[in-house]
């Protein structure tokens, strides 16, 4: 643990514009002339967010040419998620100990998001957990550069949530990738409700906890949805997709 620490504390900052993106969605008083304005003093996540915005993994069905036109298509939880998918990608080095590539990471990313948000209703209490949800593996992009170091193999046959690889990782490394992301949200200053959010989700007991379990319950490492999963949850009326 103590060896994965000091990698965290030479992580690079969270830009400072995803911040204040998001206590302007707090602020709930906006326009996108508001977002636009935040967004770029930083010309580098403008690019970074565009880019994303017109990969496959949000397959638009047209060319987004500037921030102005992502930002009405979009709107701003939309373009926070763009940015933190820009800032988890510039991290990535090596994903191959998971037996996966950037964009499938990317992509069970995502999807986490989309599953923990059409769970919850209030509009604050959506935007923390899908937050939460979208980040909740982040662990992983210094996680596996790690365990390449020292010659460990993750044996996995797909499909396999995201929940039962923590115990996995448990297994070899007597930590998880939830025990990581804690300490690389509490490095970023992110919200405290969403290191509370990671601390308690698998005890599912109120719907934002619930919420995350089940995204990470249905979706795979590799980023496709676990339809037996989802059938289950279904059955039990808590989730409809």
């Amino acid at each position: 643990m103590q060896e994965v620490i000091e990698k965290i504390e030479n992580l690079p900052p969270v830009p400072n514009v995803v911040h204040e993106l998001q206590q302007l969605y707090y602020s709930d008083i906006y326009n996108a002339a508001d977002i636009e304005k935040v967004i770029k003093k930083d010309p580098n996540l403008v690019a970074n967010v565009l880019k994303i915005a017109n990969s496959p993994l949000y397959a638009f069905s047209r060319e987004i040419v500037d921030i102005r036109q992502a930002i009405v298509l979009f709107g701003l939880e939309q373009i926070i998620e763009f940015a933190l998918a820009s800032f988890m990608e510039n991290m990535i080095v090596d994903l191959s100990f998971y037996h996966i590539d950037v964009n499938q990471f990317l992509l069970l990313s995502q999807r986490k998001s989309q599953i923990a948000a059409r769970l919850i209703q209030n509009k604050q209490e959506k935007f923390l957990v899908s937050n939460t949800a979208f980040l909740s593996d982040i662990a992983k992009v210094i996680l596996s550069p790690y365990a390449k170091e020292k010659e460990l193999k993750l044996d996995i046959e797909f499909p396999l949530s995201l929940n039962e690889v923590d115990t996995k990782e448990k297994e070899l490394f007597d930590f998880d990738t939830i025990d990581i992301s804690k300490l690389m949200f509490d490095k970023w200053n992110f919200d405290e409700r969403m290191i509370e959010l990671l601390d308690n989700f698998k005890d599912y007991s109120n719907m934002n906890e619930k919420a995350i379990f089940i995204a990470r319950d249905i979706v795979s490492l590799d980023g496709e949805i676990i339809q037996e999963n989802l059938d289950k949850f279904e059955e039990k009326k808590l989730i409809l997709l």
